[in-house]
């Protein structure tokens, strides 16, 4: 390991211990104290642990030229999904939800913070998609590579948001939508997965938290951890394997416009025996 790559681990070390504290802080602070589904108040947006670890983390790693241009696409989502989802959990409302909704309004010139969300975000993970296939990006060759990833990305976000509704839910999609990447990486012994392991790291150390209704990770942290695991996706996957991943994910999301998946859940024997062993319930 280089210095900067000693200097980088040790940062996100000192950053997992501290960070939960202050994120309660300022969740306090910014009126981000909310009742959980059983009526307790508990911080509502301890995603900023993940904000507070993962950005300085591959500020650090910018510097490495091995490690430059991931960090730039794992900064650049995770800064800016992470940011769109604090600004919702600051300001957004409860009245209107999915993307129907968010577009009726945007279109009738009342935007929502989930109308921001979702341009902001698509922007983003275009933008990021982007720089995944420079400098081939304008060549029509990687059109549908390039369209497929930034999807990709978007729509494993708002998958995270739409499971975030109970304790440990999100966190379990986030793990599931990581393994699908990281596996084969590990077994190949790619040293990228250095970078997604920071995102992976500073979920884990809120896991306990939010499975135990005693913290909520808001949109800040549901959105953040999607589109991670979104971006780890069109970094490590074959183009078979994310077009698989975003036909499940366009799946989840249409039919979440539909149905509740909380009812859906609760509806099937064997969902439900797996949702609560997921968290509190």
């Amino acid at each position: 390991m280089t210095t900067l790559e000693i200097s980088a681990a040790l940062l996100l070390a000192a950053l997992l211990f501290v960070a939960p504290g202050i994120a309660r802080r300022l969740c306090r602070r910014w009126g981000l104290v909310k009742p959980n589904f059983r009526g307790d108040s508990i911080p509502a947006s301890v995603g900023l642990t993940y904000l507070l670890c993962a950005l300085p983390v591959f500020a650090v790693l910018l510097l490495i030229p091995t490690r430059h241009r991931e960090a730039v696409l794992y900064l650049l989502i995770t800064g800016s999904f992470g940011t769109l989802g604090l600004v919702d959990d600051l300001w957004g409302s409860r009245a209107v939800g999915g993307f129907r909704g968010h577009l009726r309004s945007l279109f009738a010139m009342r935007p929502t913070t989930g109308a921001l969300k979702l341009v902001g975000g698509g922007f983003a993970a275009l933008l990021a998609a982007a720089l995944l296939h420079a400098p081939l990006a304008l060549d029509y060759r990687v059109l549908l590579p390039l369209i497929a990833d930034a999807l990709l990305i978007a729509l494993a976000a708002n998958a995270l948001n739409l499971l975030d509704l109970r304790p440990g839910r999100a966190q379990f999609g986030f793990a599931l939508l990581m393994s699908a990447p990281l596996l084969p990486a590990c077994l190949a012994l790619d040293k990228r997965i250095v970078l997604p392991l920071v995102v992976v790291l500073a979920a884990v150390r809120e896991w306990r938290a939010d499975s135990r209704a005693q913290a909520m990770m808001g949109d800040t942290g549901s959105n953040l951890l999607g589109a991670g695991a979104g971006l780890t996706a069109a970094l490590f996957l074959p183009l078979w394997g994310r077009l698989l991943l975003l036909f499940l994910l366009a799946a989840l999301n249409i039919a979440a416009e539909r149905v509740s998946l909380s009812r859906v859940i609760a509806g099937n024997v064997w969902l439900n025996s797996l949702d609560r062993r997921l968290g509190v319930r």
